[in-house]
């Protein structure tokens, strides 16, 4: 919770919103904290002992979806990556793909190994956020900021494979599908 909330005082793009976000976000801890803290008193020494085990095991499923974030952010397909969606359709010798992009999603795409594609990320009126409003496509380089409408990347794949692309938080994150 506390990495998400700094992700998002970041993404308000205002020191003082970003500030005030998270001063509100320890305002609403501190209960919980002190609720923690005074509980952890009266417990026994067996039941402290197993709170102990379930932290130790929390912290490490907590440090496993963090690697699986470094490994996607890295380029690499990761756990949790979509690889179903959109089929190319080939016009002049280009493969031309779209997506709707959603506040919480982008689909995948399928399109073929070296041939032109322009991939359009269609965003509609209202849907653009503090995540899903730029797209990193590492495998080709790009990096494009999104706004409502048609948003055309063009690239040409050179190697069947899948390949991961995310929002710049690596948040969302959905692949392309290069086939032969």
């Amino acid at each position: 919770p506390l990495q998400s909330m700094q992700l998002f005082a970041l993404s308000t793009g205002s020191l003082v919103q970003g500030a005030l976000s998270m001063f509100v976000f320890s305002l609403g801890t501190l209960p919980l904290m002190f609720g923690f803290g005074f509980l952890g008193t009266m417990l026994s020494k067996k039941s402290t002992a197993t709170m102990m085990k379930i932290s130790a095991a929390l912290v490490v499923l907590l440090g496993l979806g963090m690697i699986n974030t470094g490994i996607s952010m890295s380029g690499f397909l990761a756990f949790g990556t979509e690889v179903y969606g959109n089929q190319s359709s080939l016009i002049d010798d280009v493969q031309i793909v779209e997506i709707e992009v959603g506040s919480r999603s982008y689909s995948s795409i399928t399109v073929k190994e070296n041939i032109p594609v322009k991939f359009n990320l269609l965003v509609k009126e209202g849907v653009l956020n503090g995540c899903n409003n730029e797209v990193v496509i590492p495998e080709y380089g790009i990096r494009i900021k999104l706004q409502e409408g048609d948003n055309w990347v063009e690239f040409t794949p050179t190697e069947a494979g899948i390949f991961p692309y995310s929002c710049w938080m690596n948040m969302i994150r959905s692949s392309i599908t290069v086939t032969k």
